[in-house]
């Protein structure tokens, strides 16, 4: 199936600095940077983006979803490279767009699709992602937007899902080890074995308290 464009109109900045930054962010404007080998040039382009447009956008993309930045009368096919956010209010206060050459491979993140409950889970215990996404090698047109994680594999605490076990689509190479694990579950911690836990630091705590006491009155 083909894969849906997804186009972000921009514009040209003319000053740079974090002041002018303030000022683009009061308008509803997010200054960005876009640069690349795709852009044909050496120099990268300042950009300032409508805040509103730019959110719809991240609202649908992974970083590995091409996105087709509209300069002017040109238009680049990118990766989303850097996001810098207010942590307070979560907005966006400037983004990167990396323009790659379509002829060479890019390694970047791709997003980890888990699916289904498996039989593991079923019997009670507690699956644990180790990844939640994983880095790839591809042509930037043969990037996917996630890869399956197929959990019905774990049918007991003894399976374990490595990247040997994910189906990569043609072009794409994963850049972890084979071996690499992606997902297991694990048998959950009984209460009575929390409290045990719990009573046993205490019993600790105390004895090396005691210890402790024991040194000081040697030591007057």
């Amino acid at each position: 199936m083909k894969k849906e464009v997804i186009s972000l109109s921009v514009e040209k900045r003319e000053k740079k600095g974090s002041s002018q930054s303030t000022i683009l962010r009061k308008e509803g404007l997010v200054p960005g940077v876009l640069y690349g080998s795709g852009l044909g040039i050496a120099k990268a382009e300042l950009i300032q983006i409508n805040a509103l447009d730019l959110n719809k956008v991240l609202a649908e993309v992974e970083e590995s979803t091409l996105v087709t930045v509209i300069l002017g009368k040109k238009s680049y096919p990118t990766l989303i490279k850097d996001i810098q956010r207010n942590p307070l209010k979560n907005e966006v206060l400037s983004i990167d767009f990396f323009a790659p050459d379509l002829n060479e491979e890019v390694e970047t993140p791709v997003a980890l699709e888990f699916e289904g409950i498996s039989q593991s889970e079923k019997g009670g215990n507690t699956l644990i992602k180790i990844h939640q996404e994983i880095e790839v090698s591809a042509l930037p047109g043969d990037l996917p937007e996630h890869i399956v994680v197929d959990l019905s594999i774990l049918k007991t605490v003894d399976d374990v899902i490595r990247v040997a076990d994910l189906v990569f689509p043609k072009g794409v190479t994963p850049l972890l080890e084979a071996e690499e694990l992606i997902a297991i579950t694990e048998i959950p911690q009984a209460e009575e074995e929390l409290e045990l836990s719990k009573d046993e630091l205490d019993a600790l705590e105390k004895s090396q308290a005691e210890n402790n006491s024991k040194k000081k009155e040697e030591t007057t």
